[in-house]
């Protein structure tokens, strides 16, 4: 008995459970016999669905699943989204708008809502597999974040780049899609343009930069966020390179103007504003280098030309030669100022020119040069004659009276003159002379040293003096004093004497 009794209520389990079974799809109606995907819906949530149905919006995972449904039957089928936003449960068909065998059925049974896609749209559901898996890849795989919103601004899909962004931002957070905001500056889906935003990270007062492209669908957008970081890091380097150069070029001494490869200034430093007189004004506008010349010309900052024109057409060669790194010119101004310009070649072919005040530099050379010229007028007024040679033995500086005394040929100046070679001279027109040896060792020694003096006789018969001193930096003057006159047995000795001449030799 009690087996039969287990049998029974085996039997009866059965029976109920294939009876679930027949109101489930009695509910559901006889349209889920359609070949084409079926949908069902208790209110907002999908209870059900054929396996095509689900191929459809398997690329929408992380969409919600009537969104989902409505973003893959609403560009085909635009009226059934704006029924379904509608209240009433009211049965009708939407035929595709380009295609009419394409058609959704959408009917209420017993207060739930059914879907079914029908026509030869869908009747092979397997045909833009390959191009959906490859959508789907795009979507999972790309590196930017993308996400859609509709009319609202609400975000209704995100991709897995912009979840995994999410993520790491907040990873304790479980917010729904819509509340996945990562940019509420990006409201008007209206205004499609490219901006760079940034995105603060909690707790670090850091920011993520990205560049957002946003592309309008309708009433919906779609958007693109591109990592700009490297891009922000770049620029913030390039502005501080910039402002330190800024920095040292306002510091120079010496004036710089770039001009870039359309001719116009686009850098330059206080320096050359007080150089040339140039106002800020007129430099900021960013003139031409024809402009800057012209303006400098009236200023008299550019040495006045015989013929300007000409002159203008000589700067266009210069110009040029800046460019190749091999101009470099001093221009002597009216006001006795003199400005050394010197061009340098930029990338790209863009060129400087470097202004350098050397009016200092050439007052202190001609001082120097008139100081030499007047110490040599000394020299040559002096009745004596007088040589300066170096710690080296070099001949330094000479009078005309000793040029006139001791050399025979033409004044070949200071070059290769060694006293080794004057000796040889002195020698050579004297009949009798003193130790040359030890005057030799006196021009050598350094350090303070006593006067030296000898005589010598002329191979004329005139008496010399000579007088060697220590002055400032180690050199030794060496002054030949000449009788006024010859001595006339003197000079007969010379003449006759063998011995003399054997000494001479």
């Amino acid at each position: 008995m009690t087996v039969i009794l287990l049998m029974v209520a085996v039997l009866m389990a059965v029976a109920g459970m294939m009876l679930v079974w027949r109101r489930k799809w009695a509910i559901a109606g006889p349209a889920m016999a359609v070949s084409g995907p079926v949908f069902l819906f208790r209110d907002a949530d999908l209870i059900d669905m054929t396996p095509d149905a689900q191929q459809m919006i398997a690329a929408f995972e992380h969409m919600p699943d009537r969104d989902a449904v409505l973003h893959v039957l609403g560009q085909d089928f635009p009226d059934l989204v704006d029924h379904l936003a509608r209240t009433d449960q009211i049965s009708r068909q939407f035929v595709h708008h380009t295609d009419p065998t394409n058609s959704v059925m959408l009917d209420w049974p017993n207060g739930q809502m059914r879907l079914a896609v029908q026509g030869g749209r869908c009747a092979n559901p397997t045909a833009g597999d390959g191009e959906l898996a490859l959508l789907r890849d795009v979507a999972k795989f790309s590196p930017h974040l993308i996400w859609h919103t509709d009319r609202d601004g609400v975000v209704v899909w995100v991709n897995q780049a912009y979840r995994d962004f999410w993520a790491q931002l907040y990873p304790q957070d479980t917010s729904d899609i819509a509340d996945m905001v990562l940019f509420p500056q990006i409201r008007d889906v209206a205004d499609p343009m490219v901006r760079r935003i940034a995105v603060p990270v909690p707790q670090q007062g850091a920011e993520n930069w990205f560049d957002v492209s946003t592309i309008s669908q309708q009433d919906k957008a779609l958007h693109f966020a591109t990592d700009a970081n490297a891009m922000v890091r770049a620029d913030h380097d390039r502005q501080t390179f910039v402002q330190a150069l800024g920095k040292t070029f306002a510091d120079l001494s010496i004036g710089l103007a770039i001009f870039d490869k359309r001719r116009q200034l686009v850098t330059f430093n206080p320096a050359l504003l007080d150089m040339t007189r140039l106002g800020f004004e007129f430099l900021s506008t960013r003139p031409t280098i024809d402009t800057v010349l012209d303006r400098l010309r009236e200023t008299r900052i550019l040495p006045e030309p015989k013929n300007y024109a000409t002159w203008r057409d000589r700067f266009t060669a210069v110009e040029t030669a800046a460019k190749n790194g091999t101009y470099s010119e001093v221009w002597n101004l009216p006001d006795g100022q003199a400005f050394r310009v010197t061009g340098r070649p930029h990338p790209d072919g863009a060129f400087a020119f470097v202004f350098e005040d050397i009016t200092a530099d050439l007052s202190l050379t001609r001082r120097f040069r008139s100081d030499i010229e007047a110490g040599q007028a000394v020299l040559d007024a002096l009745p004596d004659a007088v040589a300066v040679f170096s710690t080296a033995g070099t001949l330094v500086m000479y009078n005309k009276a000793y040029m006139a005394l001791w050399t025979t040929g033409r004044d070949h100046g200071l070059e290769h003159r060694s006293f080794k070679a004057e000796l040889v001279g002195w020698q050579n027109l004297c009949a009798t002379a003193p130790d040359w040896e030890e005057l030799q060792h006196y021009v050598h020694l350094l350090g303070p040293r006593q006067p030296w003096a000898d005589d010598a006789l002329l191979a004329d018969g005139r008496l010399v003096r000579c007088h060697a001193n220590a002055v400032a930096g180690g050199m030794t003057m060496v002054r030949f004093a000449v009788s006024p006159r010859a001595m006339p047995a003197l000079r007969k000795l010379t003449q006759a004497d063998p011995a003399i001449r054997a000494a001479k030799r």
